[in-house]
């Protein structure tokens, strides 16, 4: 059989152990594909960037993210949700700072993985709700979670969001202290294809989510899940087992209009991008 390639990139987070559980058993081969993953650490920032260079297919970017960077001219579209629970950031501060609670975070600067990163859109999301707007000089960019640490080692008061799993050893070794935690109200990741690889590959890019979505459901029913997961990400069972039971892989490859409207508005609201398209008008432009 000649195996089509199809590069995806994602970051290195427990929500795409169902691609690499794919890639080590065949899944993908035996569906004609020559999965190609890119590990990005830096998030969906630099996936976009990605995309609009077409050095990858596919990405898997946070809804936010994703609908902004294609309302702003990225030649790429959503093919599919990929995880349809929403995405719990917990936001930390310093533990040498005198930050304890989320009115202390007003008016202080944000640690983002760059700008137009799921950190940064985030950020400016979660400064809404409590009631202020930070403007560009409020945003330091730190690259990663590694760069965040390095930052956040400082007493300069300032607050980092980041995927609560994820973070939750920087917590537990008490590297990071957790004031909040925040959910935006609406689904967490999309798959993401250029338009380019729609159209030479289009029938490959279904076939790569009908076997991711294949191994999500498979992940769910394994006993032994919440440890593989904790062993994988190096993070502490109880973490892994609080987020399987609240995370939600897409099974159908259904899209939430209703979602991509509010996220588009929330957007609108921010200033990060212009118009007031339609819920129609919004998904031509968004949604294969």
């Amino acid at each position: 059989m000649t195996l089509t390639p199809l590069r995806v990139a994602g970051v290195p987070e427990h929500f795409n152990l169902p691609w690499h559980l794919g890639i080590e058993n065949g899944a993908f081969r035996k569906a004609g594909i020559e999965l190609e993953w890119q590990t990005v650490p830096q998030g969906t920032g630099a996936m976009c960037d990605l995309l609009r260079k077409g050095e990858t297919d596919l990405a898997i970017l946070v809804t936010d993210g994703a609908v902004r960077d294609i309302l702003n001219g990225n030649p790429s579209r959503i093919v599919s949700s990929y995880v349809d629970s929403p995405l719990n950031w917990g936001v930390y501060v310093g533990v040498g700072t005198a930050l304890h609670k989320p009115e202390d975070l007003v008016g202080l600067p944000f640690a983002i993985s760059r700008y137009n990163s799921g950190s940064h859109l985030i950020a400016m999301n979660y400064a809404r709700s409590l009631g202020w707007m930070p403007k560009k000089e409020n945003f330091i960019v730190v690259n990663d979670l590694f760069g965040a640490e390095e930052r956040m080692r400082t007493d300069e008061p300032m607050a980092f969001l980041w995927e609560v799993a994820t973070t939750s050893p920087w917590a537990e070794q008490g590297l990071f202290r957790k004031v909040d935690e925040f959910r935006p109200p609406w689904p967490c990741f999309m798959v993401v294809a250029t338009e380019q690889a729609l159209k030479e590959k289009g029938a490959e890019v279904h076939r790569a989510l009908a076997v991711v979505r294949q191994q999500a459901a498979l992940l769910k029913t394994r006993a032994d899940a919440a440890e593989l997961i904790a062993q994988r990400q190096v993070i502490s069972l109880p973490a892994a087992n609080e987020w399987l039971s609240e995370v939600r892989w897409n099974m159908d490859g259904t899209v939430n209009n209703d979602a991509l409207f509010n996220v588009a508005t929330a957007l609108r609201e921010l200033g990060l991008i212009d118009g007031s398209p339609t819920k129609e008008e919004l998904v031509r432009r968004l949604v294969v």
